[in-house]
């Protein structure tokens, strides 16, 4: 057995011949801001108490006895301010100080300003402080008993016991398109829709899709997600080469690369640039849709274009194509009126998407 022989007992002790000095003792010293948990410690009756465990708190200091051990050491007051709090769960069944009968795996919280030492029976999870938001910041919340996330924008928050911060994971398209690196995934994504053009959010949530046109910051729910615009690029156009988020309402034109021939089997090769728009009323919900039904609009559009150029320039020959080349162009793309004259514009009424000209750059 050991024992443990302290100033109180004795001021000096010479072991007899069957004893043996284990080791020296330290004197444990709490302040008034500190606090520690024994574990096994020696009941009244001089016998260790196995796994239990003991709450001292300061002032005070003491030797600990045979068998005894400090959890964690010795541990500060917990101070909270205003903005913390302290999210609590019960290991044991238990009866706080406020006589709220506590049962295993309870959650709670304890909120600043005070001071705070937790019983045998607590854990602490986290410390929890206020996160403050601006008008257009936002973060996302989980309830951990229903599992719904929302997301709480432009207001102070700290959360409840039964609410934690929730990650939004996204597409690496979308993560490689948005500005900056390293984003907090539990923020609410942001992103700047930039004049004269169009952003589509689809809610996986809801079944439905908004569509808003800049200037303006786009905030995302939990549920939605940006739709990715794939579209093609170079000359003469391949499909897949541009990835965007916002949708260009134009003036604004491309270029392509289109291969005729003749009636009288001549090959060419036609540079040619085409000034497009969208025609979009911004307040028609339904209409505004519609520009996004295409996925790629400019690889539609200009196999389209291609399409009716090969086909009209095959009934010309050489001759007549070099001499009349731009009006064969037009009239090919954009069609004749009843008088015979070339119309200003061709529409593509799947998305609304206007060629208004057509510059042969290069034969």
């Amino acid at each position: 057995s050991e024992w443990l022989v302290t100033l109180s007992e004795a001021e000096c002790h010479i072991p007899d011949v069957y004893e043996e000095v284990v080791g020296q003792v330290r004197i444990t010293i709490l302040s008034n801001r500190q606090y520690c948990v024994v574990l096994d410690p020696l009941g009244e009756d001089g016998k260790p108490q196995l796994g239990t465990r003991q709450l001292r708190k300061g002032p005070v200091s003491f030797f600990l006895r045979p068998g005894e051990r400090l959890e964690s050491g010795i541990q500060n007051v917990h101070v909270l301010s205003n903005e913390e709090a302290l999210l609590l769960r019960a290991k044991e069944t238990f009866v706080d100080a406020a006589e709220n009968e506590r049962k295993p795996g309870d959650r709670w919280m304890i909120y600043g300003p005070r001071d705070y030492i937790p019983p045998v029976e607590v854990e602490i999870v986290e410390k929890r402080t206020a996160i403050p938001l601006d008008e257009k910041e936002g973060i996302y919340v989980r309830d951990i008993t229903t599992g719904k996330v929302r997301s709480v924008i432009g207001k102070a928050y700290r959360l409840e016991p039964n609410e934690e911060l929730w990650e939004k994971e996204l597409p690496k398209t979308v993560e490689d398109l948005l500005p900056g690196n390293n984003r907090d995934k539990t923020r609410v994504i942001t992103y700047r829709a930039h004049h004269n053009s169009a952003v589509q959010i689809y809610d996986y949530k809801e079944k439905k899709a908004r569509v808003v046109f800049g200037p303006d910051l786009i905030m995302l729910g939990p549920d939605e997600h940006f739709s990715v615009l794939s579209l093609s690029g170079d000359k003469p156009k391949r499909p897949h080469v541009i990835k965007a988020i916002a949708l260009l309402l134009g003036p604004d034109f491309m270029t392509d690369i289109v291969t005729v021939e003749t009636a009288d089997h001549a090959r060419l090769s036609l540079k040619l640039s085409y000034n497009w728009h969208f025609e979009v009323d911004q307040t028609d919900e339904e209409g505004a849709k519609k520009i996004f039904q295409v996925p790629d609009f400019v690889g539609d559009a200009c196999k389209a274009i291609a399409s009716r150029v090969r086909g009209t320039v095959a009934q010309a020959s050489f001759d007549e194509f070099h001499k009349k080349s731009a009006r064969i162009i037009r009239s090919a793309v954009f069609g004749l009126d009843e008088n015979g004259k070339v119309k200003n514009k061709f529409l593509f009424s799947a998305n609304n998407l206007v060629i208004t000209n057509i510059d042969i750059q290069s034969v």
